[in-house]
């Protein structure tokens, strides 16, 4: 089953084209063909019912691009059609082969599928006789980079996320609810350095400071810097906020700018 909704391909050309480059990804070849089979080299005359062949495989194939905007048995019935005017076709051609595909724009169809199945039987052709539908088509595609970049670029799957690395044994990271803590006195002292830069039309610059901060410990991120150097952070980040001209204006009214390590554990915001 397909991971992706592909949008079948509008384009007659660009559809012949894709099933080349599918089916030569699919049986590691380079023999699958665009061969029109004309008389006069003009589209649409002498086909002899394929599209494209494979000497390699003995292989050949119909493309049938179909306008999915119609109802399933409009479709259905036309590559019934379809299937029986190529097969009629096909005895002209000078060499023999092994399979026929249909590959068409509509999904895959089980009345399709028997379908094939029972002409085959009855008729006793000397070749398998298949019907790939865009379901299965868009399957194939998806398990190939090259042909999902080529025909289907916003349909590039993303790479998965490689897991982060693990935190060294004494990181800040591992214990919470110290990280916790200098998280909420960053953001404390960031809120209230805006309320001040606020007046001047100015703005905090949080990448900055956390910058200032990862190069004064001398750690990639907050989550890396030492535990020992806890109570040395604390210190820095409080006196930050106390000299913030909230925090002068809170002292002097007798009120505290921010709650202690075990308050803040406790769950007591101040």
């Amino acid at each position: 089953m397909a991971k992706y909704q592909l949008p079948p391909l509008k384009d007659e050309k660009t559809f012949e084209e894709f099933i080349c480059d599918l089916f030569n990804q699919l049986e590691n070849t380079n023999s699958y063909q665009n061969t029109d089979f004309q008389s006069f080299g003009i589209k649409g005359q002498n086909q002899k019912g394929i599209d494209i062949f494979s000497s390699k495989t003995r292989t050949v194939i119909q493309c049938k691009l179909k306008d999915i905007r119609k109802k399933d048995d409009t479709i259905r019935k036309s590559l019934i059609e379809d299937i029986e005017q190529d097969l009629s076709k096909v005895a002209a051609l000078n060499f023999s082969f092994d399979r026929f595909v249909l590959a068409s724009t509509f999904r895959d169809d089980s009345q399709l599928q028997e379908y094939v199945t029972e002409l085959k039987e009855r008729n006793q052709y000397p070749f398998n006789l298949y019907y790939w539908g865009w379901d299965t088509l868009s399957k194939h595609a998806e398990e190939n980079e090259e042909i999902i970049k080529k025909y289907f670029p916003k349909f590039i799957p993303k790479k998965p996320k490689q897991p982060k690395p693990e935190l060294p044994d004494g990181a800040l990271g591992k214990d919470l609810l110290k990280k916790n803590y200098i998280t909420y006195l960053i953001k404390r002292y960031g809120d209230w350095k805006q309320i001040e830069l606020t007046h001047k039309g100015e703005n905090f610059n949080w990448a900055s400071f956390n910058k200032h901060i990862m190069n004064q410990y001398r750690a990639p991120g907050i989550n890396y810097i030492h535990i020992n150097h806890f109570n040395d952070m604390v210190i820095y980040l409080q006196d930050k906020i106390d000299k913030t001209v909230f925090g002068r204006n809170n002292k002097a009214k007798g009120k505290r700018n921010y709650s202690t390590y075990e308050e803040h554990t406790q769950g007591i915001a101040e």
